[in-house]
């Protein structure tokens, strides 16, 4: 199937935006449409059919390009170069200390600005030939092919943006693959010895985006602990093993029973705000997740190669720019997001986000449908 390319225009200054904001409508050949912006990066609509085969748009977002700008809740939004947190907004690299915005109390939080969830991206189609070719030099293992067209964005980070060294040229891939997976594709490349560690930052619901809260939806996570986090909604280096926690998802259970705010680990983040070590293989493309929704019988599998996958429901939802009639309300989404552990620069037990000057690095992502 072919891409539709669109402009995406924003309502107030229309012309400012002409040939800068495009969206991407992709269409896969088993009927699933994903709508990709070029603001962000970001995926505005996910189109699944339900159990009835009847198609509805699972992922939270906007009315429109001026919501989105405007926005913090980074909807659909590549977020980086340094997804989640960094404790004390600082690091080292090389034995140069570096600081970033502090702009999650005294943490930073996805960047600041400009990072790639508030920047405008460069995107073009590209063929299933050149967008196969991508994903074998990523050397990424167990990625289905691709027999569409398939989108490509592009973003340099320049050197010093949000105090992060070197020139990052960004690369993210966003295809239809055979086994009906979304994939989402990164590539990063720096002059200078820096923190690469994007996430996908999409709002589920798979009864629809304006079904209300997910918390029915059954989940299961790979995952036999969970990084501890300080007071400050941060890794402290240390872990708790699920088992026999509200956190276990290693069988499906309901979502509901992490939106508490009687556990240490919920109650600062107002429910479920948590990194899952992940059982995944650097280099190997493995199903680590299901999300499913009884009522409307879809079902949605996260892979990736990523160790780290947080765990985020919406806990801070709210006002009135949703792009449906019905305003959104804390737990009315979930995100998956595959990532770096949170903090990694600064814990060194951690696989390290840190990438060589010159040397480009993948990681990928994908959610399955059926």
């Amino acid at each position: 199937m072919s891409v539709k390319v669109n402009d995406y225009l924003s309502a107030s200054e229309p012309e400012k935006y002409k040939g800068v904001s495009k969206q991407f409508v992709m269409t896969s050949s088993d009927g699933l449409e994903a709508v990709i912006l070029t603001y962000g990066a970001l995926i505005e609509k996910l189109i699944v059919p339900d159990k009835d085969g009847k198609p509805g748009d699972i992922m939270l977002g906007l009315k429109g390009l001026d919501e989105y700008m405007a926005s913090g809740a980074n909807h659909g939004s590549i977020v980086g170069r340094s997804a989640n947190r960094i404790a004390g907004a600082s690091y080292e690299i090389g034995g140069v200390k570096y600081t970033a915005p502090a702009n999650d109390g005294p943490n930073n939080l996805h960047g600041g600005k400009p990072s790639y969830q508030n920047v405008f991206w460069e995107g073009s189609v590209i063929s299933s030939d050149e967008a196969n070719a991508m994903v074998a030099e990523s050397g990424i293992e167990g990625i289905a092919g691709i027999n569409d067209e398939a989108v490509l964005l592009k973003y340099t980070s320049p050197d010093g943006a949000c105090g992060f060294p070197g020139n990052l040229d960004t690369q993210v891939l966003y295809a239809w693959t055979t086994d009906k997976t979304l994939l989402i594709l990164y590539r990063g490349v720096s002059d200078k010895d820096t923190i690469f560690a994007p996430t996908n930052h999409a709002y589920f619901n798979l009864g629809g985006h304006n079904s209300g809260s997910v918390k029915d939806h059954l989940l299961m996570i790979d995952a036999d602990k969970v990084t501890n986090k300080s007071e400050f909604n941060v890794p402290d280096g240390t872990y708790m093993d699920v088992e026999g926690t509200i956190f276990d998802f290693r069988t499906p259970d309901r979502v509901e029973k992490v939106l508490t705010l009687d556990h240490p680990q919920t109650k600062n983040a107002l429910g479920v705000d948590q990194n899952y070590c992940l059982n995944t293989e650097p280099g190997k493309f493995l199903c680590i997740s299901t999300l499913e929704d009884p009522a409307s019988g879809r079902k949605m599998e996260t892979l990736t190669d990523l160790p780290g996958m947080q765990i985020y429901a919406g806990n801070h939802l709210g006002g009135n720019d949703q792009k449906g009639d019905i305003p959104y309300d804390k737990y009315y989404g979930i995100c998956l997001e595959a990532q770096m552990y949170p903090n990694a620069v600064n814990i060194p037990e951690f696989a390290s986000p840190v990438i060589k000057a010159g040397v480009p690095c993948y990681h990928a992502c994908g959610y399955r449908f059926s």
